[in-house]
């Protein structure tokens, strides 16, 4: 089973558990929830440090501390969401999974994946990811938090897994159209590639995707 087969197990099977765990209600992740690069790094040089300049025409995550320089282009669907990908990603379909809207770079290492489910709500999908992730041996410095992405509310997991040594950062973010529902953003890259985290910025929803090109 490849690494997004079994986040998508992991979220669809997950039992519903009442809090996020390793996040207190501040929307931190717990003093002793541990983290590693280049989360860290990027925490350090929120608090200690100035934050990066953001070029003209750079895009940058939400803590201001991922920026991408690069071009980019649209990416994503009415199904799942909307983003700006860097230009060069290819779009593909991963082998044994459907429904989802993914793309990658030309290596196949550092991939960029919406999805949205029915039914359920995204602090409900969270927790339940949380949990099925903290059983995966594969896993460490497994951190959560609070954030916006983009105006929208949504719950954020860290991870890195050590048998390909790749990180994985995902959000669980609040449908607006019904909060019963959430979308799924996922970004996986290794840590030379961490700036690619900047793309979660630009996601969209299909009804504002469609309002800002009117």
């Amino acid at each position: 089973m490849n690494m997004k087969q079994k986040i998508t197990a992991m979220l669809l099977c997950a039992a519903v558990l009442p809090v996020l765990s390793g996040c207190d209600g501040s929307g931190q992740p717990d003093a002793d929830t541990e983290t590693a690069a280049p989360t860290e790094a990027a925490s350090a040089s929120a608090e200690t440090e100035t934050l990066p300049e953001i070029p003209e025409g750079a895009i940058a995550d939400a803590s201001g501390s991922f920026v991408y320089t690069g071009p980019l282009r649209q990416g994503g669907d009415d199904e799942n969401g909307y983003i700006q990908v860097p230009l060069g990603y290819v779009s593909f379909q991963e082998e044994g999974v459907s429904g989802l809207t993914q793309y990658s770079d030309v290596s196949g290492t550092n991939i960029i994946t919406l999805d949205h489910y029915a039914d359920i709500d995204y602090q409900t999908a969270a927790n339940n990811l949380r949990y099925y992730m903290q059983e995966d041996a594969t896993i460490e410095g497994l951190t959560g938090a609070t954030v916006q992405i983009n105006g929208y509310n949504s719950l954020q997991l860290y991870c890195h897994f050590t048998d390909v040594d790749k990180f994985l950062v995902t959000w669980l973010i609040e449908d607006p159209a019904d909060p019963a529902d959430c979308y799924y953003l996922a970004i996986e890259f290794t840590s030379e590639d961490a700036n690619v985290m900047a793309c979660s910025s630009t996601f969209q929803t299909k009804e504002d995707y469609h309002a800002a090109a009117e």
